[in-house]
């Protein structure tokens, strides 16, 4: 499989997956490459064999290249690397024992991002859609974000006309994997303590009319309902007043509300401890910025890119 693509944007604009040295110990092994990166069709990624979800996921969109499929496929084991080192439909099926179907595998590298073809085939198109469930490819969401602003939040920016056709774009995402993210309240089908992302990050990369490379950063949160539906244990340190550290939530107790936000790209690299490809981040010197949802019409993947049906946006995003 091809897997993420350095040179998507063009050979002037090479966007290469982000510096993950800090997690080099960390990484699950492709057993049939000995490489680090698990390629699948258009994106990659790097899984974390402790936490057993995605470090960094990798893809490449092609906008106008997007063929309409049918939406099918279901989340399978990579056996290029082990099962103690992915999660599992038995692991989803405990964290749901609490409240049913609350906790979802929440794509990475979504459906959509891949569903195209350079050459109009739909059997092509077809196959990459599939090759995302892969567990891997998957973190547990709450389906509140996972079926809110995680949803649309790249439609906002490609498919609303924010960048210039064709519209290529690479997107790097993933969760911020923190040692004191809180533990679920239930184990894993081994008998394991899973300790649950409650940040999620995605880095965008796209070209404007001016000719330059641009990158935007989001991050998105699942606190408040894991906690409203009673899902988690937090560790006892967790009193950001009295401990002096950075963490996946610390840059978010000014606010009222800590779900959603626009942010510099450098806040990311600091909690992730990524580094990502330099470019323009019209956000890099403005606070985190709250994002909203709003009804709009706007073009839809699942009207192959023709169709006005109401839907949702992310507003506020500086592009």
């Amino acid at each position: 499989m091809e897997g993420y693509n350095d040179f998507f944007l063009g050979k002037n604009f090479v966007v290469g997956m982000p510096n993950y040295k800090e997690y080099y110990n960390d990484i699950a092994i492709n057993k049939e490459t000995t490489n680090y990166e698990l390629d699948y069709i258009y994106y990659s990624v790097i899984q974390s064999k402790s936490r057993r979800v995605p470090i960094i996921s990798a893809s490449n969109i092609y906008r106008i290249k997007f063929e309409k499929v049918d939406r099918s496929g279901s989340f399978k084991k990579d056996n290029r690397i082990n099962d103690d080192e992915q999660l599992t439909s038995k692991d989803y099926k405990q964290f749901n024992t609490i409240k049913a179907a609350t906790i979802e595998k929440g794509h990475m590298t979504k459906r959509e991002d891949v569903q195209w073809d350079l050459n109009g085939i739909e059997d092509n198109a077809q196959k990459a859609a599939i090759s995302t469930f892969y567990y891997p490819n998957a973190a547990p969401q709450h389906d509140s974000l996972n079926n809110g602003p995680w949803k649309y939040l790249e439609n906002s920016v490609i498919i609303k006309g924010r960048v210039p056709e064709p519209a290529k774009v690479s997107v790097f995402t993933g969760p911020v994997l923190d040692n004191i993210d809180p533990e679920f309240k239930v184990k894993l089908h081994d008998g394991s303590i899973f300790k649950i992302p409650i940040l999620f990050w995605k880095v965008i990369y796209y070209l404007k009319e001016d000719g330059n490379l641009y990158r935007a950063g989001f991050l998105m949160g699942q606190i408040n309902p894991l906690r409203k539906d009673d899902l988690i244990n937090e560790i006892a340190f967790r009193d950001f007043e009295l401990v002096e550290k950075k963490s996946s939530l610390k840059p978010f107790l000014e606010f009222k509300e800590d779900e959603n936000y626009q942010v510099p790209v450098l806040m990311i690299e600091e909690l992730t401890k990524l580094k990502f490809q330099n470019a323009i981040d019209r956000h890099e010197n403005i606070k985190p910025t709250i994002l909203k949802l709003e009804a709009v019409q706007i073009r839809s993947f699942e009207d192959a890119l023709i169709n006005q049906e109401p839907t949702f946006e992310v507003s506020g995003l500086l592009v």
